[in-house]
């Protein structure tokens, strides 16, 4: 899921939608951009995709969102795919492969990629296979509602660590200045999920995410910087995870990323995410669409190094 990420220059190019007017992608400027390769509609056991993408399309757009897909089919046979399914959203025809082309000119790898999503600035950041449809839109939502993206400088923000056995304050920005840093934030210290395999994960993963060039990995949670020190004790992380408290929620606020997790009787908390920063910038940012350790585990970010 999204284990490609990055960014490259904008694409363009005027193409026809599926009513035969011409649609040019610097139209989308200002809006993220969901683009969908849609060659082989309706692809065999994706029916339950299109129709949720369409009751759940509100989701998009409520967060700056545009969906649009793409292919090589004429205008018409795009006009009756989407009556058929009652899209609420554009089809282009792409028959000379231009839009095609120029996102593929960016990407590294050889796999297809079906799945792209683009910044408001035009710029292609994330991509996938596609494969599990579905769960990858819901990954996007998490993406789409933090604050700061890819190619987004970290917001200032009051942070903590321990040191000699006190609680220093720090400006969150120091933290990534000249440096590249793996961040990884969790919805509080303890937690199962965060206890049995998040934070392990990054300790375990710590020196081979070092040689490949990344300074500090940094554990952040909405608990105080007494508890993040004891918890990294009782993991036994040592100089492998650096244990960052951010107690009044300054930071994951100014990320979007606070969470009501009132039901579980542990109040505003942050969602679980992981980015990659490089001197301040956010190279790659990863965010759960539930409380799992999936897309922000310590072997998928390893990859994206």
């Amino acid at each position: 899921m999204f284990s490609n990420q990055g960014t490259f220059p904008a694409f363009s190019g005027g193409l026809p939608n599926q009513l035969g007017a011409l649609t040019d992608a610097g139209e989308y400027r200002g809006h993220h951009l969901v683009l969908l390769r849609t060659d082989q509609f309706p692809a065999a056991g994706l029916s339950n995709d299109w129709i949720w993408l369409r009751d759940h399309y509100s989701e998009f757009t409520s967060r700056n969102a545009l969906v649009i897909g793409l292919n090589g089919h004429q205008a018409e046979a795009n006009r009756r795919f989407v009556e058929q399914h009652q899209l609420p959203f554009d089809i282009v025809s792409d028959p000379g492969d231009l839009w095609s082309q120029q996102l593929d000119a960016g990407r590294p790898g050889v796999e297809a990629a079906v799945l792209y999503l683009v910044n408001p600035a035009g710029r292609p950041v994330k991509w996938s296979s596609g494969r599990q449809l579905r769960e990858e839109m819901k990954v996007l939502l998490g993406y789409l509602d933090a604050s700061y993206t890819i190619g987004d400088t970290v917001p200032g923000a009051k942070v903590y660590q321990l040191s000699d056995g006190a609680a220093r304050q720090r400006d969150a920005r120091a933290l990534f200045q000249h440096r590249r840093v793996v961040l990884f934030a969790v919805p509080g210290a303890y937690t199962p999920g965060c206890s049995a395999e998040h934070l392990p994960g990054y300790a375990q993963q710590s020196d081979r995410m070092r040689a490949r060039g990344v300074d500090d990995i940094i554990c952040l949670a909405v608990n105080d910087p007494f508890v993040m020190e004891a918890w990294g004790q009782s993991q036994n992380v040592g100089n492998t995870v650096s244990m960052v408290s951010d107690g009044d929620a300054e930071f994951t606020r100014a990320m979007g990323m606070t969470t009501d997790l009132g039901f579980l009787g542990l109040g505003l908390r942050s969602r679980r995410y992981a980015m990659i920063v490089d001197d301040g910038v956010i190279e790659h940012l990863n965010v759960e669409a539930d409380h799992l350790v999936d897309t922000s585990s310590a072997a998928v970010v390893a990859t994206l190094l």
